[in-house]
């Protein structure tokens, strides 16, 4: 099961989904549910043994992995936007006023966000958005990379800093590139994101990351 989220917004909870994070808004909606592995690397085995009667993946080499199980069906998550995802899965499960609710209610609340920021002199500053550590940096330069980008570029309609937002005008799935700390500076907006996970690098001493707190605005 890929996009948990979207499946438990529309009324349906699975019986077995990819690894739910700390910090997931859906988190304790799926308390309970069978673990089947990270994302894009799913246990076979472990899906076999719940016998399901439906499965979603993200890929084509899960779709591989696991059709021949149960009936399969293919979302590529990091290729949609949340419209057509929602639209993709609901036509499964027949929640086709479900989604169409849901997708009402995010409109509504990315212009009320968008008001807020505008409000605030927010919305026309440049985000970055990051995730790494010392020995590389990845800048996301996609709005369908995840770490808030479809958010931030596709809803709210912020822009990246001029080198990142060439690239984000012109790919169509996720994407990202891998920097060293020494240039970073020049990937940077007003205002920069930082998505961290358990075991990542402290950046507290570096001098060049140190900079970059003082300078802009670190979320």
């Amino acid at each position: 099961m890929i996009s948990p989220g979207d499946v438990v917004a529309l009324g349906v909870k699975p019986i077995a989904t990819s690894d739910v994070y700390d910090g997931a808004a859906y988190k304790s909606e799926l308390e309970g549910v069978n673990a089947l592995g990270t994302w894009f690397e799913p246990n076979p085995e472990a899906v076999i043994d719940l016998d399901p009667d439906l499965i979603i993946v993200p890929s084509e080499e899960t779709y591989t992995l696991l059709k021949d199980i149960a009936p399969t069906v293919y979302i590529p998550y990091e290729k949609l936007s949340t419209e057509e995802r929602l639209h993709s899965i609901a036509s499964i499960f027949g929640k086709e006023q479900e989604a169409e609710t849901l997708i009402t209610n995010l409109n509504n609340k990315v212009e009320e966000s968008k008001k807020t920021l505008a409000d605030a002199g927010i919305l026309d500053k440049t985000i970055s958005i990051v995730e790494g550590g010392l020995k590389g940096m990845v800048i996301v330069e996609s709005k369908q990379f995840g770490r808030g980008s479809q958010a931030v570029y596709e809803y709210l309609g912020m822009k990246a800093p001029e080198v990142v937002q060439k690239k984000i005008d012109v790919v169509s799935d996720a994407a990202g590139s891998t920097i060293s700390m020494e240039v970073l500076p020049e990937y940077i907006g007003d205002y920069v994101f930082r998505s961290v996970y358990e075991g990542a690098d402290n950046l507290t001493d570096n001098p060049i990351w140190s900079s970059i707190r003082r300078s802009k605005k670190v979320v």
